[in-house]
């Protein structure tokens, strides 16, 4: 080896050497000071995830590789909320579902870097993908992209016909919805220029009720008004049919693999679809308890929380069981999500949650210090204790934004911005026209209600109020005094009665009224698929049979008894919004001993079941939903 070989394999060797001591150091460092942008760029990406701690208030990012709490933040009086967790690889939103805000975290410095408000109406959603994030108001119809770090409103707002249903990424960047009452399924392309339409196609026949999950590449639509399951991609569309009707049907809202499933409580059954971008297998198998929330495909398993009992289903997508999940802290409170391949499966309501890989092994995480709890409420001091990570320090935030979908709120937030500044939330022109392009936006049942409005938006015009070709109000007076002479000849021709026999036809607009309600169909409601003697003895382990119920608007509130158990059960019934994610609750009282039981949250089905062991006592019960409620007094004593 020559001497000039040597000399530079020595500057290699040294600079490789400096390469990684630098590398080590960065590091070091990121890991004593408790996350700075190189360690947490590295940890963004590693398969962990966020999880929310109600009882906490705060949000926990868990190493799925040792099932440990890593990091924490605390969330502004958001204590005992209900809250939505959105996350890539770059950012954290955590949407308080019970007040409205949202939370912007930058996870290269994990401070808060914006605030947003959308309210609680008009069920708002957020979505976000890898590169882009956005807000749907899923009632209404209106879409708009965001900023994901300061969650200001860029672009204009995109109007489809709502309701809306599903709201999700895919691998490719494209946000996917639905709209039954087109019956079309609605590709969307995000970009810091706003939201637009990539691609539409018809999926079912307008107003029948539907629903989306977003797959790897595309989207799988429900048709609940029969039994089809139909795959869109910017390709095409193909479709399948299910073995079983699938009225109120539910599915993920993100479904990652090619396995997919459909649950479907009306027909106590799960419908798997063996790979979306084949042809099948479509199969099914039949469920063993009440459940309110989908089952969730993940490496080749398919895996059903039961809320009832505090656990989690394992099936192959043929129906054989090969496992279960037990989590008694999260009884009546569970949710399953997969990220960057791994299944967390997250109690919000107590310490517990599980991280399962792609092997089918689970891991038990202690959200809280000292390990694995026991459904506990939790530290008094959040994210406290000897061995929890410490508490990142909080950057100044950007000012909170109203919701972006309401003019009305920009003169309520003096730190809004005005309304003459590009990409502020004022908004006054919805671009409406990127949807008239579609193939199924008009359509023929809806065009006998455009005449009725239509005909005096017309006239309108004519008086001055419309475009420049006839707004002069000073040339139309004019124009108007000769036009009168005019039908002063044509008085004494025969033609005065002709004007009076096209009156008595005017009956016949009429009789077109009344037919729009027809091709018209509403979503019917879907039935309630359990009876409270099934939700109690799921969950109790006895034969319950019916003592008391009371009434209200939207539901009914059961008091049950098993006499072998001598336990009394509650729940609370939804009759109305049923299939749909609403607030409900329910509660159990002895007379004496002061025990208790009581269940509240979003519920698709009902509220409960919750049990007193009261043999003897008077016990009273009360429940409720979306508002109303109704409660009883103290009786069933023996």
């Amino acid at each position: 080896m020559s001497a000039r070989e040597k000399a530079s394999g020595l500057v290699r060797a040294r600079g490789g050497w400096w390469a990684a001591a630098l590398l080590a150091t960065a590091l070091l460092m990121a890991t004593l000071l408790g996350g700075g942008r190189a360690g947490l760029a590295i940890a963004a990406s590693d398969g962990s995830a966020w999880l929310w701690s109600r009882s906490a208030g705060e949000v926990d990012r868990v190493n799925p590789d040792n099932g440990r709490v890593e990091q924490r933040r605390q969330v502004t009086d958001a204590r005992g909320h209900r809250v939505q967790v959105t996350q890539n690889d770059r950012y954290l939103l955590i949407h308080d579902l019970d007040t409205g805000r949202v939370s912007s975290i930058n996870l290269n410095g994990l401070g808060f870097s914006g605030r947003l408000d959308v309210g609680t109406r008009g069920d708002p959603h957020l979505a976000m993908g890898s590169d882009a994030a956005a807000l749907i108001e899923r009632t209404s119809g209106a879409v708009r992209a965001v900023d994901p770090t300061t969650l200001r409103p860029v672009g204009p707002v995109l109007k489809l016909p709502g309701p809306l249903v599903g709201g999700e990424f895919d691998d490719a960047g494209l946000l996917w919805v639905a709209a039954p009452g087109q019956g079309t399924v609605v590709a969307l392309k995000v970009t810091q220029q706003g939201a637009t339409v990539a691609k539409t196609a018809g999926v079912a026949e307008p107003g029948h009720d539907l629903a989306l999950t977003a797959l790897d590449r595309g989207a799988l639509v429900v048709d609940r008004g029969g039994r089809d399951l139909v795959v869109a991609t910017s390709d095409g569309t193909r479709r399948f049919t299910a073995p079983v009707p699938l009225d109120g049907a539910m599915v993920p809202d993100r479904t990652h693999g090619p396995l997919a499933a459909v649950t479907v409580p009306a027909a106590g059954a799960v419908v798997t679809v063996g790979d979306v971008r084949k042809d099948g297998p479509v199969r099914s198998f039949p469920l063993s308890d009440p459940v309110q929330e989908p089952a969730v495909p993940f490496a080749g398993k398919v895996y059903l929380p039961v809320r009832t009992t505090g656990q989690v289903r394992v099936f192959e997508p043929g129906g054989r069981q090969t496992g279960v999940l037990n989590m008694p802290a999260g009884r009546g409170d569970l949710e399953v999500q997969v990220r960057e391949g791994n299944l967390f499966v997250n109690a919000p309501g107590s310490t517990d949650a599980l991280v399962v890989g792609d092997d089918g092994a689970a891991r038990t995480i202690g959200k809280y210090p000292g390990g694995r709890g026991h459904g506990g409420s939790g530290p008094s001091n959040p994210g406290g204790g000897e061995n929890s990570p410490p508490q990142i320090p909080v950057p100044p935030i950007d000012p909170i934004f109203p919701n972006p979908f309401d003019p009305g709120t920009p003169s309520r937030s003096p730190e809004a911005p005005t309304p003459s500044e590009p990409g502020k939330p004022t908004l006054t022109a919805p671009a409406q026209p990127s949807w008239p392009s579609l193939p199924r936006g008009p359509r023929t049942p809806r065009s006998p209600h455009a005449p009725n409005p239509s005909t005096p938006a017309r006239t309108t015009p004519s008086t001055g109020t419309g475009p420049s070709p006839g707004g002069r109000p000073t040339t139309g007076p004019t124009t108007s005094g000769p036009k009168p002479t005019s039908p002063r000849p044509s008085t004494p021709k025969p033609s005065s009665p002709k004007p009076t026999t096209p009156r008595p036809t005017t009956p016949k607009p009429t009789t077109h009224k009344p037919t729009p309600t027809k091709p018209k169909p509403k979503p019917t409601q879907t039935r309630q698929p359990y009876t409270p003697q099934q939700v109690c003895n799921a969950s109790g382990g006895g034969s319950y049979t019916i003592q008391r119920s009371v009434s209200f608007s939207g539901g009914r509130v059961y008091l049950l008894y098993s006499a072998a158990t001598k336990n009394n059960c509650a729940v609370t019934m939804k009759t109305t919004n049923i299939g749909k994610g609403t607030s409900a609750w329910v509660r159990l009282q002895s007379q004496t001993g002061g025990k208790t039981g009581s269940d509240s949250g979003t519920f698709k089905y009902y509220a409960g079941p919750v049990f007193v062991h009261a043999p003897g006592i008077c016990v009273r019960f009360s429940g409720g939903a979306s508002g109303a409620s109704a409660s009883a007094g103290w009786a069933n004593c023996g």
